[in-house]
């Protein structure tokens, strides 16, 4: 033997012991699934098969074909064990999946190659072998081995050839049976062109198939239609629809040219997913002519699965896709689904879906199908969550429908159908969500200036069907409800709803706001008090509610309301504001609400005097506080406009008052401007201090007036003399200001201060005389003479004749008695300067000064006959003459004085007193005869030397 064919038998024989000798270890190692080379080491046994033919071999054919026998007895055995009934791996892992595959080509192989020492080919060995390479090609194709698929169909493709020949000498069942496997050989190979993407092969294939279609038998025509169906099922997949339709076509055709009831029970499902599909291809295809044949299939479907749902589905999908909507054909596809399928969630979903697919189109009957569901089918499955769903569903869609009238009652009439089926009321998500789609309703109607029909839909909202709703949500309803009530003017509905709430929604803010404006325009004054009361309770943070209360009170309630809403908001921020709000403007506009309500038939008003002063005296404490901390911008609105503005309104409403008003709101309302005044002048400019000045004067010298008006009525003796306290007080702030100002007064407005100047001198010494403050004397009779008003002197005389009696009856030092007659001198003294003095005045107070000052100090009394005797000379004989009683009383007195003093041997006194006495008896027009009579008894006395 050559060495050349030496070498190539001992590599044949080599391969054939390798292969026995691996073989035999493969019961072992393929269930060691730590072996992890095997896959490999079945790869490289693979790449050497089939065996070449051999004497060698043909020693082994009978041990090699009974290796290959049990290795794919193995292989089914282990499948088996590693798949469910449905093809499903268990356990197994993916590379102990894949040795089986391998092993089954493995096997196949070894088999083929053991087949290859016999003498010739025959039918029957041909048809076993094609059976085990086409089972294992399959195999090895689903599993992605498609170059061991190759090798293993080109094995069989011998096979194919020798049955091909044979078929004709072949007995019937013998032909049969090899044209059975010739069509399922062409079908792997269609499958595998299929995973090769090589479409022109597998088409190539499918003719190949189609020349032995009377070869089908119902197992064959099944397989070969689901393997077209997959073909189709890709490429509809990867959207080459002409040729999935193609394929699935083709699909159909193979079941349909078989008797069903030969088929398995799969083949059914098969049938109507091929049918499906090719629908789904026709009208992704979106030509005219695809629809009409889906709509040709979907009719041949509804003839044998009328009661598929997925029949029902495509009905709908093709209605979807028409060029015109048939709503109504829609509706009743609808319609049978719901009362056919079996309701699971994915069912529901999809029935859900295309309600709003129908809504798009028509609302009503998209209604009316959610109705069917409801009443039909969702209490009868007792499912709460979709009766949920769909009830949420079902009041989208009505209040999405605008212009359907009766969507409200056949809402009402809904959820009283499932208030009475259903096993509990909504929950809280699905309530939420349906109070959602009613208020939205809601509040478009409203804004449409329709409260009734806004109110009937809050009413809907308030369903017992929508019980948890929550206490919060339920007051906003009842509140809207209110609110629509009010709009039309019924009162009563507007109580009702407010009485229904919770006790925690009722005392709410808001609602007690909006019942504030209910019993404003009902005018039910104790409801709006209760209401402004809890309001002032509940608005610590929060002051909206209290101001829009105070809004209401002034559009549509009376001024008394709108006051009594400012006062309670002032009182509860003690005259400050809360963050947003103009505190001065809030506070002129509280003034003058209650400056408009002030006289009634011409009389002042007490109470609302007293609600006023309130205002003004809140509003200067704030003042003064925004001048100690003016760095806060709130405290900073305070202008100098403002200032001017409360102080101008303050002023002039006591001026024309003043004479009107109770004296203890005039005092108070005149501190007020007077605080107001001295905040301006603390920051004013030169050009207005006139006027300040001059508007201060007058309210001190009111006040002044005031108190002392109050002290003289007063009979608690420590309240009459606080009132004397302060009049004292504003008559020094009186004198100060008019110190101040007075350079920069005209002529009038100067004499006019001059005049009250000396009327607050004699006011503060009442006040000085009644307090008892008798150092004080001194200071305030200099203040008479600052500026001269001899006109006035009369009154201050009296005064001081007044005050010398108090001193006396006090029994004080006499030094200040003394101060007081040195007065009363003055004033005599300057009284008798100027021309046109009434003598009759001027001679009562010289007889008063001359009795007073007698016994105290007669000094004083001997300069008032000296000054009566001038003043008599000076006016003798004239119609303004000294008064002939009093000059006759001076003259007698004074000589009696002169006998008292001849009584206690006092001849020098008594000489000087009886002259005086007869200097004054010689100006009386009685030609002497009071002279002559005083000279005569002074004659009689006997005087010494």
């Amino acid at each position: 033997m050559a060495p050349a064919q030496h070498a190539a038998k001992l590599e044949r024989e080599r391969k054939l012991n390798s292969v026995l000798t691996f073989g035999s270890t493969l019961h072992r190692r393929i269930e060691n699934e730590r072996d992890v080379s095997l896959v490999e080491e079945l790869q490289t046994q693979i790449r050497g098969l089939p065996l070449l033919p051999s004497s060698t071999l043909n020693a082994k054919q009978q041990e090699l074909d009974e290796l290959g026998t049990e290795l794919w007895n193995l292989s089914i055995r282990l499948r088996r064990d590693e798949f469910t009934a449905n093809g499903e791996a268990k356990d197994g892992t993916v590379r102990k999946i894949r040795a089986l595959c391998l092993l089954r080509a493995f096997a196949f192989l070894v088999l083929d190659s053991a087949a290859a020492q016999a003498k010739g080919r025959t039918q029957k060995s041909c048809t076993r072998l094609m059976k085990v390479a086409l089972k294992a090609a399959r195999v090895c194709i689903d599993n992605k081995e498609l170059s061991i698929a190759i090798k293993v169909l080109e094995r069989a493709a011998e096979y194919q050839d020798v049955l091909s020949i044979e078929t004709d000498s072949a007995n019937g069942d013998e032909a049969q049976v090899a044209r059975r496997l010739r069509l399922e050989y062409f079908a792997i190979r269609i499958m595998l062109a299929w995973r090769q993407e090589r479409m022109d092969t597998a088409e190539h294939m499918f003719t190949k198939c189609k020349q032995l279609t009377d070869a089908l038998s119902p197992n064959t025509a099944e397989t070969l239609a689901d393997l077209l169906y997959e073909v189709g099922k890709d490429h509809l997949t990867k959207r080459n629809y002409e040729v999935a339709v193609r394929w699935l076509e083709r699909a159909y055709e193979a079941l349909g040219e078989q008797d069903m009831a030969l088929l398995s029970s799969a083949a059914g499902e098969l049938r109507l997913s091929t049918m499906q599909n090719t629908v789904q291809a026709h009208l992704r295809m979106n030509t005219a002519e695809a629809r009409d044949k889906a709509w040709h299939m979907v009719k041949l479907m509804e003839t044998d699965y009328a009661d598929k749902m997925v029949v029902s589905l495509l009905k709908i999908e093709l209605l979807s896709a028409a060029e015109t909507f048939d709503s109504s054909e829609f509706y009743q596809v609808l319609l049978r689904m719901i009362r056919t399928i079996v309701l699971n969630d994915t069912n529901f979903r999809t029935i859900i879906h295309h309600v709003h697919r129908l809504k798009e189109h028509s609302n009503f009957k998209a209604g009316k199908i959610l109705d069917n569901l409801i009443d039909i089918r969702l209490f009868r499955e007792e499912n709460q969550a979709w009766v949920e769903k769909a009830v949420v569903t079902r009041i989208w869609i009505a209040t999405t429908n605008m212009s359907a009238d009766d969507v409200r009652e056949q809402l009402q009439e809904l959820l009283d159908i499932v208030l009475q089926n259903a096993k509990s009321p909504l929950s809280a998500p699905a309530t939420h969500a349906a109070q959602i789609l009613l208020w939205k309703r809601v509040e478009s109607t409203a804004q449409q200036d329709k409260p009734g029909d806004a109110e009937a839909w809050c009413r809907l909202c308030l369903h017992p069907v929508f019980d948890k709703a929550g206490a919060q949500n339920k007051a906003r309803v009842a509140r809207k409800i209110i609110q629509c009530a009010t709009s039309r003017q019924d009162y009563a509905a507007a109580r009702e709803a407010y009485s229904k709430m919770a006790e925690s929604g009722r005392d709410e803010p808001v609602t007690r706001y909006l019942m504030y404006k209910v019993a404003l325009q009902s005018a039910d004054m104790e409801l709006a008090s209760e209401c402004l009361e809890h309001i002032c309770k509940s608005s610590a943070n929060d002051a909206t509610m209290l101001f829009a209360s105070v809004m209401e009170a002034q559009n549509i309630g009376t001024k008394g309301q709108a006051i009594h809403a400012l006062e309670r908001v002032l009182d509860k921020y003690d005259y400050t504001a809360p963050t947003g709000i103009n505190l001065p403007a809030l506070l002129r506009i509280t003034a003058r609400l209650i400056q408009s309500d002030l006289t009634k038939n011409g009389v002042i008003q007490a109470h609302v005097m007293e609600q006023l002063c309130k205002v003004l005296e809140g509003s200067l404490a704030q003042a003064k506080l925004s001048k100690r901390r003016p760095n806060e911008t709130k405290q900073q609105l305070f202008t100098l406009h403002e200032l001017e503005w409360f102080s101008k309104n303050a002023y002039n409403l006591s001026l024309k008052h003043c004479a009107e008003m109770p004296p203890v709101l005039l005092v108070r309302l005149l501190n007020a401007c007077t605080g107001f005044i001295q905040l301006l002048r603390a920051q004013s400019q030169p050009s207005t201090e006139g006027d300040l000045c001059l508007r201060l004067v007058f309210c001190e010298f009111l006040a002044a007036c005031t108190y002392t008006t109050l002290a003289r009525a007063e009979d608690n003796i420590e309240s009459c003399l606080q009132h004397y306290v302060e009049a004292r007080k504003h008559s020094q702030d009186f004198r100060r200001a008019a110190a101040q100002g007075m350079e920069k007064l005209g002529g009038s407005t100067q004499a006019d201060i001059i005049s009250k100047h000396f009327q607050i001198v004699k006011l503060e010494l009442e006040a000085v005389l009644k307090l008892e403050k008798w150092d004080e004397l001194d200071d305030l009779f200099e203040q008479c003479w600052r500026y001269k008003s001899p006109d006035r002197y009369e009154t201050l005389a009296d005064l001081v004749l007044v005050i010398h009696s108090c001193l006396v009856k006090a029994n004080v030092d006499q030094k200040y008695q003394k101060t007081v007659l040195s007065v009363l001198d003055k004033i005599i003294k300057l009284t008798s300067r100027q021309s046109g003095t009434d003598m009759v005045k001027l001679s009562r107070w010289l007889r008063c000064l001359f009795s007073l000052a007698l016994t105290f100090d007669e000094s004083i009394s001997y300069r008032c006959t000296e000054e009566a005797a001038d003043i008599a000379a000076k006016y003798h004989g004239e119609t303004g003459r000294y008064p002939p009683t009093e000059l006759e009383w001076l003259a007698t007195t004074a000589f009696n004085h002169a006998v008292d003093y001849y009584l206690q041997d006092d001849d020098r006194l008594c000489k000087k007193w009886a002259e005086q006495a007869f200097i004054l008896a010689q100006w009386l027009e009685d030609h002497g005869a009071l002279r002559d009579l005083l000279m005569e008894k002074y004659a009689s006395l006997k005087l010494q030397g």
